[in-house]
This record gives structure tokens, sequence and C-alpha cells, in this order.
């Protein structure tokens, strides 16, 4: 943390640049200072370490200097002072920039979140109708399966009745064929009992 600028610091500052045999103007000093505190800040306290060196004097030419380095610390200041505020201004542009860059990413993932929760709800209305659909065709297929077993036993339940209606039918003519034998020997008796009445 820098120390505040005070007297102690100029006076040192002061003969330091003394020391080296360098001129104490105020560009320097406030270079050997580093650049710390404001040039009205230190004229002040280089005049009043340079009026407690010397007695006080009243006259025009002390008061003419006086003016003439107060004025330009006063157009110091006042050059630091506005490059301060347009260095602020462009700061508060650049950060005015950025926020409305960050208000169009802001809005771009809004909007894409809306279109997620869109596509969510579309989704999973979607979702519903295949299940539905798939629980219709469960129905539809269990029923086919009924309908098809029902078909199956229909089918070897009339196979078995024509299997026995074949074997009815075998015994039948069986039956018949025993009877014609039956006829044909009954008639061969006949024609030789007739055979034998007519003799």
């Amino acid at each position: 943390m820098k120390q505040v600028l005070n007297k102690e610091l100029v006076k040192k500052a002061i003969q330091d640049l003394k020391a080296n045999g360098k001129k104490v103007t105020l560009i320097a000093l406030h270079a050997a200072l580093g650049n710390r505190g404001s040039m009205s800040t230190l004229v002040q306290l280089k005049t009043e370490l340079e009026s407690a060196e010397q007695p006080a004097s009243d006259s025009d030419e002390g008061l003419k200097a006086f003016r003439e380095v107060w004025s330009l610390a006063k157009e110091e200041g006042r050059r630091q002072q506005e490059t301060v505020i347009a260095d602020l201004q462009s700061d508060l542009k650049t950060l005015a920039l950025e926020n409305e860059r960050l208000d169009g990413v802001a809005t771009a993932a809004a909007n894409q979140a809306e279109d997620f929760k869109q596509a969510k709800l579309e989704a999973e209305a979607a979702l519903v109708k295949a299940k539905s659909l798939l629980a219709q065709n469960q129905e539809a297929l269990i029923q086919a399966g009924k309908e098809t077993k029902a078909a199956l036993e229909k089918v070897a339940s009339e196979q078995s009745a024509h299997q026995n209606t074949q074997q009815e039918l075998a015994k039948a003519i069986q039956k018949a064929h025993a009877l014609e034998l039956e006829v044909v020997r009954f008639r061969t008796l006949l024609d030789a009992q007739t055979g034998r009445a007519k003799k």
C-alpha cells in the first residue's frame, strides 16, 4: 500500500534530487515520489517546506513566482483530472458495450432455453402418444393371439371331428360291404333253393 504524500516524503525527495545534482522541478519531484499525489498537493507541500527554510517575503517577485507555480500546479491538476475523466468515460463506454453484449447473450440464452422447453414438451407429448399406441398394439396383439388360439382349437376340433367322421364312414362302408356279401350269399342260397324246387 502506498504511503500518503506528506512533508517528510517531499523533503526526502528534494534532498535526494539535490544529492544527485538534479534540479528540483515539480515534474522531477513528482517522478521521484513515484508519481504519487496531485500536483496541487505537491506544490503546497514544497512551498511550505521552502517557506520554513527561508524567511517570509511578500515581495512582488515572490508573489509572482508563487502565482506562476500555483497556476502551473492547477493546470497540471486539471490535465490529470481530464485524463482520469477521459479514462473513466472510456471505461464506462466499454462497460456499456460489454453490458449490451451480455444482454444479447442473455436474451439468446433465454430464447434457446424456451426452444429447449418447447422441444421437451413436444417430445413428452410424442412419448405419451407412442406409449398409448404401444398399449393399443399390445392389446390388439393379445386379442389376435386369443383369436388365433381359438381358431387353432376350432381347427383341431374340426380335424378331430373329421377323423371321427372318416372312421364312422369307414365303418359304414365296411358294414355295407358285409351287408352286400350277405345279400349275395342270400341270393345264392335263394337261387339254389329255387332251382331245387323246379326240379
